[in-house]
Protein backbone atom coordinates (compact mmCIF):
# COMPACT_ATOMS: atom_id res chain seq x y z
CA UNK A 1 0.00 0.00 0.00
CA UNK A 2 2.66 2.74 1.00
CA UNK A 3 4.99 1.72 -2.27
CA UNK A 4 1.64 2.26 -4.12
CA UNK A 5 1.69 5.37 -2.44
CA UNK A 6 4.74 6.67 -3.01
CA UNK A 7 4.38 5.95 -7.10
CA UNK A 8 1.40 7.94 -6.65
CA UNK A 9 3.02 10.75 -5.60
CA UNK A 10 5.99 10.59 -8.08
CA UNK A 11 3.72 9.92 -10.93
CA UNK A 12 2.07 13.24 -9.76
CA UNK A 13 5.16 14.81 -8.88
CA UNK A 14 6.27 14.02 -12.91
CA UNK A 15 3.65 15.46 -14.15
CA UNK A 16 3.58 18.98 -12.20
CA UNK A 17 7.01 19.21 -13.41
CA UNK A 18 6.26 18.53 -17.06
CA UNK A 19 3.59 20.97 -17.07
CA UNK A 20 5.82 23.68 -15.35
CA UNK A 21 8.01 22.39 -18.11
CA UNK A 22 5.82 22.81 -20.30
CA UNK A 23 4.41 26.17 -19.08
CA UNK A 24 7.88 28.39 -19.38
CA UNK A 25 8.84 27.56 -22.94
CA UNK A 26 9.40 30.97 -24.51
CA UNK A 27 8.36 30.78 -27.62
CA UNK A 28 8.56 33.89 -30.53
CA UNK A 29 7.51 33.95 -34.19
CA UNK A 30 9.64 35.88 -36.77
CA UNK A 31 6.73 38.64 -36.90
CA UNK A 32 6.11 38.78 -33.52
CA UNK A 33 4.20 42.42 -32.33
CA UNK A 34 6.14 44.38 -29.65
CA UNK A 35 3.02 43.12 -27.29
CA UNK A 36 4.09 39.30 -28.18
CA UNK A 37 7.86 40.47 -27.82
CA UNK A 38 7.56 41.53 -24.65
CA UNK A 39 5.55 38.79 -23.05
CA UNK A 40 8.63 36.17 -24.87
CA UNK A 41 10.86 38.15 -22.79
CA UNK A 42 9.29 38.08 -19.93
CA UNK A 43 8.91 34.42 -20.33
CA UNK A 44 12.95 34.71 -20.88
CA UNK A 45 12.77 36.03 -17.37
CA UNK A 46 10.91 33.82 -15.35
CA UNK A 47 13.50 30.79 -16.98
CA UNK A 48 16.36 33.22 -15.73
CA UNK A 49 14.63 33.29 -12.09
CA UNK A 50 13.78 29.72 -12.47
CA UNK A 51 17.38 28.56 -13.51
CA UNK A 52 19.12 31.03 -11.29
CA UNK A 53 17.07 29.43 -7.90
CA UNK A 54 18.10 26.25 -9.45
CA UNK A 55 22.06 27.46 -8.86
CA UNK A 56 21.32 28.59 -6.15
CA UNK A 57 20.42 25.58 -4.39
CA UNK A 58 23.40 23.78 -5.96
CA UNK A 59 25.43 26.72 -5.17
CA UNK A 60 24.23 26.42 -1.56
CA UNK A 61 24.73 22.11 -1.14
CA UNK A 62 28.67 22.45 -2.68
CA UNK A 63 29.27 25.75 -0.23
CA UNK A 64 27.43 23.19 2.47
CA UNK A 65 29.75 20.17 1.26
CA UNK A 66 32.91 22.36 1.14
CA UNK A 67 32.30 23.46 4.78
CA UNK A 68 32.32 19.97 6.29
CA UNK A 69 35.17 19.12 4.14
CA UNK A 70 37.31 22.07 5.31
CA UNK A 71 36.00 21.35 9.16
CA UNK A 72 37.65 17.75 8.55
CA UNK A 73 40.72 18.51 6.60
CA UNK A 74 41.51 22.15 7.59
CA UNK A 75 42.28 22.90 4.44
CA UNK A 76 40.60 26.55 4.30
CA UNK A 77 41.38 27.34 0.51
CA UNK A 78 39.30 25.35 -1.10
CA UNK A 79 35.54 27.06 0.18
CA UNK A 80 37.53 30.33 -0.70
CA UNK A 81 38.60 29.46 -3.94
CA UNK A 82 35.16 28.06 -5.16
CA UNK A 83 33.38 31.85 -3.37
CA UNK A 84 35.51 32.90 -6.01
CA UNK A 85 34.42 31.12 -8.79
CA UNK A 86 30.56 31.64 -7.72
CA UNK A 87 31.76 35.38 -8.31
CA UNK A 88 33.45 35.55 -11.54
CA UNK A 89 31.41 33.15 -12.94
CA UNK A 90 28.89 35.81 -12.37
CA UNK A 91 31.36 38.54 -14.01
CA UNK A 92 31.67 36.14 -16.96
CA UNK A 93 28.26 35.92 -17.50
CA UNK A 94 27.64 39.69 -17.49
CA UNK A 95 30.65 40.11 -20.11
CA UNK A 96 29.76 37.88 -22.16
CA UNK A 97 26.31 38.65 -22.45
CA UNK A 98 27.17 42.37 -22.83
CA UNK A 99 29.25 41.95 -26.05
CA UNK A 100 26.11 40.01 -27.98
CA UNK A 101 24.09 42.59 -26.57
CA UNK A 102 25.58 45.63 -28.09
CA UNK A 103 26.62 43.47 -31.34
CA UNK A 104 22.12 44.00 -31.55
CA UNK A 105 21.95 47.16 -31.20
CA UNK A 106 20.18 49.98 -32.30
CA UNK A 107 17.26 47.23 -32.14
CA UNK A 108 16.91 47.13 -28.19
CA UNK A 109 14.18 44.11 -28.24
CA UNK A 110 16.54 41.60 -29.97
CA UNK A 111 19.28 42.70 -27.99
CA UNK A 112 17.60 41.98 -24.64
CA UNK A 113 16.28 38.86 -26.15
CA UNK A 114 19.98 37.45 -27.29
CA UNK A 115 20.98 39.23 -23.52
CA UNK A 116 18.53 36.80 -21.85
CA UNK A 117 19.46 33.90 -24.14
CA UNK A 118 23.18 34.12 -23.58
CA UNK A 119 22.30 34.72 -19.57
CA UNK A 120 20.25 31.50 -19.21
CA UNK A 121 22.54 29.28 -20.98
CA UNK A 122 25.39 30.05 -19.41
CA UNK A 123 23.60 29.75 -15.87
CA UNK A 124 21.93 26.64 -16.75
CA UNK A 125 25.80 25.22 -18.26
CA UNK A 126 27.34 26.28 -14.61
CA UNK A 127 24.37 24.20 -12.76
CA UNK A 128 25.50 21.40 -14.93
CA UNK A 129 28.76 21.72 -13.73
CA UNK A 130 28.10 22.43 -10.16
CA UNK A 131 25.42 19.20 -10.17
CA UNK A 132 28.92 17.17 -10.57
CA UNK A 133 29.89 14.71 -7.63
CA UNK A 134 32.99 16.39 -5.55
Amino acid sequence: MIKNSLLLVFASFLTLSSNVSAQTQCTLDNNATPSQTKRYTQCLDTQINQAKYNQGTWVQKRKYELTKLEEQSGNTQVLMLFNRSINNHQKYIEASCQWRYILKLPNASQAAIDYKLCELALIEQFTRVLKQPL
